[in-house]
């Protein structure tokens, strides 16, 4: 009696167990709202679920690429829709000021509009979004641009034939000129017969008798030399050499000031996309050149400056307009990869949901009759530990 007792206890054991088990999983499968939880549950649909969040994983990455992508693109388009703003102002302003009629103070009151305007377009293409510069390149932790102080550039000379020439160098460069001088002796060895540029145009107006020691030379250009003579003729030999002026600065120019690089953005392991405009651009030099040789025209009072200023500014606002427009065409392709990616997205967490939900109602189903098994069985556990206490009694 004593063995039939303790194997239906065993046995009612094994299946409070059971149902135990039975229990524990389904609870855990209501509150992740999952088939499985572990690889020992189901160790293929583990794997495949681990495949479909890794797919996820990717395409949730090339989405916030995508954005990162927009946002820098939206930024830029914004700065060259306002860019565009500030040329076509100057443009009504040139046409305004063109006219014969006008002043010259009412020119130099435009001047100072003018003024306004490039500090507005400077400050549009040194725009900082994030703390990094935007129309930089990759030189991200430097301004785009930077206003140039006058600098009359560094002169070299390299000598020629003539013996009699034993030293050229720039004394004056007031409209900071970069170029090339050639220095021409006559026959007779004592005049400069002529000094041209790299264009091969003579800038003087005439010959330039010389004298021993340092001969001052002003040019057409506004550039002045200081050309050492020795004061022995040389007829033999008229090529006095050549004078290379570079790194010369005009006031108030602007200079690119980033570099050649564009910022990449891997919206996948093989698609690499651009996401910014550069400001080494031509649209950006032509537009701050044409302000200033127009600002420069009405502080002269020179209608024929601002009538060529009018067309440079003109030019320069068309190619910021196609410059904008690339972008627009940008932010276009951006939103179809950010729609395919999306919809790729809603399809995998469809896939993933079919692959992992539970059916609830099911699952509660089950655990309803778990839970009256349960009962029965420690139901049973006790009338037979109550029997088996009678039988030992007795």
């Amino acid at each position: 009696m004593r063995i039939s007792t303790a194997q239906i206890y065993n046995n009612l054991l094994s299946g409070i167990s059971s149902q135990q088990n039975i229990q524990n999983r389904g609870n855990a499968q209501i509150s992740s709202g999952t088939r499985f939880q572990t690889p020992a549950q189901a160790g293929l649909d583990y794997k495949v679920s681990l495949d479909i969040r890794h797919a996820q994983t990717g395409i949730t990455g090339s989405i916030e690429a995508v954005s990162l992508v927009e946002n820098r693109l939206t930024i830029s388009q914004t700065m060259l829709s306002d860019m565009n703003n500030v040329l076509t102002r100057a443009q009504s302003l040139a046409v305004q000021q063109a006219d014969a009629t006008v002043s010259a103070s009412q020119r130099a009151s435009a001047a100072v509009e003018v003024s306004h305007l490039i500090s507005r377009f400077f400050d549009d293409a040194n725009l900082r979004w994030q703390g990094q510069s935007v129309f930089g390149g990759t030189a991200v932790d430097q301004p785009a641009f930077i206003s140039n102080a006058f600098n009359a550039g560094t002169a070299v000379y390299t000598a020629g034939a003539n013996t009699s020439i034993t030293a050229v160098t720039q004394s004056l460069n007031p409209n900071a000129v970069n170029d090339s001088y050639a220095i021409t002796l006559d026959a007779a060895g004592t005049s400069i017969t002529g000094i041209t540029n790299a264009a091969d145009t003579n800038l003087l107006a005439a010959p330039v008798a010389l004298a021993t020691g340092a001969n001052a030379v002003t040019m057409s250009n506004g550039v002045a030399l200081s050309i050492s003579y020795n004061g022995v003729p040389d007829t033999v030999n008229q090529a006095a050499g050549n004078l290379t002026v570079s790194g010369a600065l005009v006031q108030d120019t602007v200079t690119y000031n980033g570099n050649s690089q564009n910022r990449t953005v891997a919206v996948t392991p093989e698609q690499v996309v651009v996401s910014n405009v550069r400001g080494d651009n031509p649209a950006f030099t032509d537009a701050f050149t044409a302000l200033k040789a127009f600002k420069d025209a009405l502080n002269a009072n020179d209608v024929t400056g601002i009538q060529n200023a009018l067309g440079a500014l003109t030019s320069a606002g068309d190619k910021v307009i196609n410059l904008t427009t690339d972008v627009g065409g940008q932010l276009s392709a951006m939103k179809i990869y950010r729609t395919s990616y999306e919809d790729l997205k809603l399809q995998l967490d469809k896939q993933m949901n079919t692959h992992e939900a539970v059916d609830i109602p099911a699952v509660m189903a089950e655990l309803q009759q778990s839970s009256i098994a349960l009962q029965a069985a420690y139901s049973q556990i006790a009338q037979i530990k109550s029997l088996s206490l009678t039988n030992y009694l007795r």
